[in-house]
């Protein structure tokens, strides 16, 4: 078997894992989701949105260093230095010690001083929304120490495990739900502080089983490697423009629509936010599944399989979100009257946006790892950085003059698909990475897979009336017609020969059984 071969393999047999992990977490928190909403109430919901939404602000200082960490042990790895894999690992747990103390600071004082002053918290519930905060920011600390335990096995590429801890994660989160319905009390309060337990029992997890299989994976306070603490904080520093942009293009919108409409909306938000982020962690799949190849190809010198990888992931992240976001967009009223029984106001036009905002984030991700595959991230970080910053004024300037609650899903997808253009010339400038080819292999197919697939399901929504028979005919057909048009419009014949001879081997196993 060639080492093609091999990749090929290794990123099919992480795919599935982590679609196994992706399916049981999203029925499981498609039915949290529903539960937490009927114990909390539409106001409550709200507030754990807006006020989380506060500390996950502070990505703009931490993110960007889990990020780094992942990088460069990803890299590493590759390059097969395992005395700098350990040294790299102590170092990276002390620096992300070093960020915590300063979410903890930066956040005490903005997120006390707009809970106090800038937000829209019903009458009664401030001390709850400074519980929610405590709590919060209890979270971040835990997942921010355990981030570089995450980049081990990642980098490693054992997705198995990656899968068995989240649905683990799933499942107590759904037992959270049934403590909440039996409680009396305040249901907020309990439920901020059992998602810390469940974060730190996650933590504890993750490092007994790294230190037990990772021989680079025993941290040490004595390691401290100022050099590569520079090369990090060097790395994330210009990335610290973009995870910033990025962050308040989203929670800063959040908070803005909390500012402007009042938790009602920020409810409808977070009930689209959650069905979409179910989709994206399918979609996303491909992205982690991918990356680890990307990176390590890149550190090899193979820039070229790099690039492949790189289109290749882009073209299917596209065509996965598709086969979603046809059957949502066309069923959203009745997909969330069944999830939910109760629909927050103006959910299923967010949710309908969201799908799409979704898509303009995920076609991009493969092409944001190639860039920070080959290291030298400054100028296309500027370049994300002033594209991505224009969301949250714009955002408040249409707020200000008086436009609807959606115009910041309009702001934000136009500007991510810009954002793609800006990656595709500054990739030129770093690699051999032809955007002509890009525009045929990936764009071409992806627009006309989008083009088609809706053809089909809007023509059951036009001939049929909203209910629950239109509902369970148009999602199987809709997604079996957006397959469809994937396979015959958007694979190559390769791909679509692969494809072929996997489903004929087995039919074949399942006939001699």
């Amino acid at each position: 078997m060639t080492d093609t071969q091999s990749n090929n393999k290794r990123i099919a047999k992480n795919t599935l894992a982590l679609y196994f992990r992706t399916f049981i977490t999203l029925v499981v928190g498609l039915y949290t989701g529903r539960v937490m909403l009927q114990a909390l109430g539409v106001e409550d919901y709200g507030i754990y949105n807006v006020v989380g939404g506060i500390v996950a602000m502070s990505s703009l200082f931490t993110s960007t260093m889990s990020a780094s960490i992942s990088r460069y042990i990803t890299f590493t790895l590759g390059e097969g230095k395992q005395e700098r894999l350990k040294m790299m690992f102590s170092t990276s747990v002390n620096a992300q010690i070093v960020m915590s103390l300063i979410a903890i600071v930066v956040l005490e004082i903005f997120g006390i001083w707009f809970l106090n002053n800038g937000a829209n918290i019903p009458d009664g519930r401030l001390t709850a929304a400074h519980w929610v905060l405590q709590c919060s920011l209890l979270s971040l600390v835990i997942g921010l120490i355990s981030s570089p335990y995450n980049a081990l096995l990642i980098a490693h590429e054992r997705m198995n495990i990656y899968a068995y801890t989240s649905i683990l994660e799933a499942g107590l989160k759904l037992a959270i739900c049934f403590i909440l319905v039996a409680y009396d009390g305040d249901r907020l309060i309990l439920y901020a502080i059992l998602i810390v337990a469940v974060g730190l029992l996650m933590r504890l997890f993750y490092g007994w089983y790294c230190g037990r299989n990772f021989e680079e994976a025993h941290y040490s306070p004595r390691i401290f490697d100022k050099r590569l603490l520079k090369e990090l904080t060097v790395f994330s520093g210009w990335n610290v423009l973009n995870n910033g942009a990025y962050t308040f293009a989203t929670q800063g919108v959040n908070m803005l629509v909390n500012v402007f409409f009042g938790v009602t909306f920020n409810a409808a938000r977070g009930i689209a936010i959650q069905i979409n982020s179910a989709v994206q962690g399918f979609v996303n799949n491909f992205t982690v599944a991918f990356s680890p190849q990307i990176t390590k190809s890149y550190a090899t010198g193979d820039k070229l399989y790099s690039v492949h990888l790189a289109n290749r992931g882009t073209r299917f992240t596209w065509m996965m979100t598709y086969i979603f976001l046809v059957p949502v967009c066309c069923e959203a009223e009745t997909l969330l009257h069944l999830w939910l029984g109760q629909v927050p106001d103006w959910s299923v036009l967010f949710l309908r946006f969201a799908m799409f905002e979704s898509l303009a984030v995920t076609s991009g991700q493969n092409l944001f790892r190639l860039i920070q595959a080959d290291g030298r991230i400054k100028k296309y970080t500027i370049h994300a950085a002033i594209t991505a910053g224009l969301i949250f004024p714009l955002t408040w300037v249409f707020y200000h003059l008086g436009f609807p609650v959606w115009t910041s899903y309009v702001v934000f997808i136009l500007d991510f698909m810009f954002l793609n253009v800006v990656r595709f010339f500054d990739l030129k400038k770093l690699m051999p990475f032809s955007v002509r080819q890009f525009m045929r292999e990936v764009m071409f197919p992806c627009v006309l897979v989008s083009i088609t697939s809706f053809i089909l399901p809007f023509a059951v929504c036009y001939y049929m009336e909203s209910g629950l028979i239109r509902f369970f005919i148009n999602v199987p057909l809709a997604v079996l017609w957006t397959f469809g048009c994937c396979v015959f419009l958007g694979l190559t014949n390769k791909e679509r020969q692969f494809f072929y001879d996997k489903i004929k081997v087995t039919k074949d196993r399942i006939l001699r059984r």
